[in-house]
């Protein structure tokens, strides 16, 4: 058996695989005893069917399967041997002969294959030298205090006033159609929040009246950007066989209750309830902590920024040359649903990726990164219990949940690619340089959406 290798252009090869006629027979025979023993025909016992008929019946099936994993072996003993890092699979060579199998004159076999190699370079951009610059939100003292109000609305009591509403109060209403006819009005009872009233006029009279005062409307129109279906159902209370039914849009109604969530007073309840028990015991600790919060989610967006920005600026500090017609024949033979068009059209997006792909490959490498089998469990824990949310489950279910996990190579591999891109990130953060710009909230948020846009153009367009 050998291999021999012939440098067809850059980054591409063709190898040609040799399996002389003595290296496969001996483990054909051996596999055809093993059908022997096992196949069962009628007319013949368990076991003594006759060799010549198992050779007719599995010969060329069996024969195939030996030689491509003979084949495969060899492969990936050559790759190991040689330390070449390929790109994708190996393809057939479009001169390949095409072999039946047949036992009846056993030959040796010689298969080309046309191969893509990865490029060698050397990493850039990762050290001191390299600076990057990070936007940093600047969390404002209004932040704090309307997180601080959610937070007391969330663990807050319903109350039910009388008069002197707000914008944020829910008003219920029961109402009436207004007909000219002598057909019976339809009548309905539904909520809806102050702040949410269309008409600017009927708000502020709602805003300065009372419970009890009546109410002339258009329901259709009644709620800011609300649908005809959505009135239909909720303001309406139509059933799913009525919500076609003719009603018209003119209705009065009273204001029989206004809900107000009343905010929790900021005590020990308070704090243990949102904070847990015996984390905060002063309103200062309790903004410090919102505080902290706060600036940790806008610190999630900001290292995507960050992140975007390393992949650019290397991306731009390592022009890799690829095997671009090798690669395009492997994308076309490995998706029988793309065609040429679109492969083109998609193809550089995906070398993209794949350049990107082997810089991070050389930044694991070169720092020696690893991921260990106990990182990959912490990943699925804390993907366990994000899924779960509030549910409650012991420790014991968690542990099961995630050992169950750690058998599904699927779970296991996106899990481990996870980690990895996480040191990865880490560590590139580690070797550059880093000078934090404060930004306003306004600005910041303008930053994350230009990007978020520059990485889907097309998203604004169909929005449009």
């Amino acid at each position: 058996m050998s291999i021999s290798r012939t440098d067809k252009a850059p980054l591409q090869a063709e190898l040609l695989v040799t399996i002389p006629k003595g290296q496969y027979v001996p483990k054909l025979d051996s596999e055809l005893k093993k059908y022997q023993q096992k196949v069962q025909m009628k007319g013949f016992r368990k076991g003594k069917v006759p060799m010549s008929v198992i050779r007719k019946m599995y010969g060329k099936a069996v024969l195939a399967d030996v030689v491509n994993e003979q084949v495969q072996s060899e492969l990936s003993g050559y790759f190991e041997a040689e330390k070449l890092d390929i790109l994708g699979q190996p393809l057939p060579s479009a001169d390949q002969r095409n072999y039946d199998f047949g036992l009846k004159n056993l030959e040796d076999f010689e298969f080309k294959f046309e191969i893509g190699l990865a490029p060698e370079f050397d990493l850039k951009g990762v050290s001191k030298e390299t600076t990057f610059e990070k936007p940093v939100a600047i969390v404002s003292e209004q932040m704090i205090d309307d997180e601080l109000l959610l937070a007391r609305k969330r663990k807050g009591s319903d109350v039910h006033p009388d008069q002197d509403f707000t914008e944020t109060d829910v008003l219920t209403i029961q109402a009436e159609e207004v007909r000219e006819d002598e057909e019976p009005p339809r009548q309905t009872e539904f909520r809806i929040m102050i702040s949410r009233i269309a008409d600017q006029d009927l708000r502020d009279r709602v805003l300065s009246g009372k419970k009890g005062d009546e109410l002339d409307f258009d329901i259709f129109k009644l709620e800011k950007e609300a649908s005809e279906q959505y009135v239909r159902k909720y303001f309406l209370n139509l059933q799913e066989d009525e919500l076609e039914k003719e009603v018209g849009a003119r209705f009065k109604g009273i204001i029989t209750d206004i809900t107000r969530i009343e905010p929790a007073p900021l005590d020990k309840d308070f704090f243990d309830a949102y904070f847990g028990e015996g984390n905060v015991s002063t309103v200062e600790e309790a903004r410090n902590s919102i505080k902290e919060d706060i600036a940790a989610y806008y610190n999630q967006q900001s290292e995507a920024l960050l992140f975007r920005d390393f992949q650019e600026k290397l991306l731009e500090l390592h022009q890799i040359e690829l095997p671009h017609d090798f690669l395009k024949r492997w994308l076309i033979e490995g998706n029988k649903d793309l065609d040429g068009p679109t492969m083109e059209k998609e193809y550089d997006a995906f070398a993209r990726n794949l350049v990107w792909t082997l810089i991070e490959n050389k930044v694991k490498n070169q720092f020696d990164l690893k991921v260990e089998p106990d990182e990959v469990k912490e990943v699925l824990r804390a993907r366990v219990m994000q899924y779960m949310g509030s549910y409650q489950f012991t420790p014991d279910m968690l542990d099961q949940t995630v050992n169950r996990l750690m058998g599904d190579q699927d779970q296991v591999r996106k899990a481990y690619e996870e980690k990895m891109s996480d040191k990865i990130f880490e560590t590139i953060l580690a070797e550059v340089t880093i000078e934090e710009k404060e930004l306003d909230l306004e600005a910041f948020n303008k930053l994350v959406a230009e990007a978020r846009q520059k990485a889907n153009p097309n998203v604004h367009d169909e929005e449009e």
